[in-house]
């Protein structure tokens, strides 16, 4: 498997035109992107968190494609994946209707919390806490957060919300030869995601669908349909899965998942002061693993009332 290494990604040839765009821990991308050719143009999936990022993802499609791309999609509404989107001006931004909804409910909110001025307030108090970090692993994790935070810090001033302008409910086709799918199985990560797969290659880009090595955000979603989409999400028999942060996985990735959500499930339906599971402890992201349990916790009292 060749590799291209840019500022802010490692682009790996997946084959036939498909490119996964990882993230590098040194950059301010973020999360993992995909290149692809369709045959008649090329997409983008996912933009990234920062302008730099963005214009280096647009770059590295013209590279490895050998055309700009022709479209976006974005798997779901977090800024990590959809905050890059103003650099592809001119082209249709693809994405669920329910995604586009929240953005634009919460995008005032959104751009006042990325001014320069509560950027640096936030990334002030983030600061002080690091002396209070009771462990290696905390503090590597407040020193992601003030990462993303000092990216987005770099980049005041211009940096824009841009909602999906097509959408969808359940899956549409892309155009070109390739017979590319964009696909929505509802809720999980987030109030509505998508994924694209590719059906003859069998190459599915999952978005934060699927995290590993780090601890996927459970705050906006439904952790229990979560596991049914990925019960969806194989059904597909993909043989290549990459993932919205960590490495390109297979299936065996997709169990992965699993065991983290019903492990954070169980241990929030367990008595309080109850211990993680190693399997679920050993991600990165404490801090993120204290805010999955305590909105699990909440999630599941709320959904054993409806009952």
């Amino acid at each position: 498997m060749t590799e291209t290494k840019t500022a802010h990604y490692t682009i790996e040839d997946l084959g036939n035109g498909i490119h996964a765009a990882l993230a590098r821990p040194d950059g301010f991308a973020v999360c993992n992107s995909g290149l692809v050719d369709l045959g008649e143009g090329g997409v983008v999936f996912d933009t990234g968190l920062t302008p730099d990022s963005a214009r280096d993802l647009k770059s590295s499609a013209e590279l490895v494609l050998g055309r700009s791309p022709s479209l976006c999609v974005i798997s779901h509404r977090h800024l990590d994946h959809a905050l890059g989107n103003s650099e592809f001006p001119g082209i249709p931004i693809w994405g669920t209707r329910r995604a586009r909804e929240v953005i634009l409910e919460t995008r005032d909110q959104t751009m006042a919390e990325l001014k320069r001025e509560q950027l640096e307030k936030d990334i002030g108090e983030l600061e002080s806490r690091r002396p209070e970090m009771k462990s290696e692993a905390a503090v590597k994790d407040l020193d992601f957060i003030l990462l993303m935070n000092r990216a987005l810090l770099a980049s005041a001033g211009r940096l824009q919300l841009i909602p999906p302008d097509q959408t969808f409910e359940t899956r549409v086709s892309l155009p070109g030869r390739r017979g590319a799918e964009f696909v929505s199985f509802g809720s999980g990560h987030t109030e509505a995601d998508a994924i694209m797969f590719l059906p003859q290659e069998k190459v599915l880009f999952a978005g934060d669908l699927v995290c590993l090595g780090i601890q996927p955000s459970m705050g906006n979603g439904d952790p229990e349909h979560w596991l049914t989409v990925l019960d969806e999400i194989e059904r597909l028999r993909p043989e290549q899965i990459v993932p919205g942060h960590g490495p390109v996985t297979t299936v065996e990735g997709l169990e992965e998942v699993r065991g983290y959500l019903t492990g954070v499930l169980r241990a929030a339906g367990a008595s309080k002061g109850a211990k993680l599971p190693a399997a679920i402890r050993r991600w990165e992201g404490t801090l993120s693993l204290e805010e999955n349990v305590k909105f699990a916790r909440g999630w599941l009292a709320a959904h054993r009332s409806r009952r």
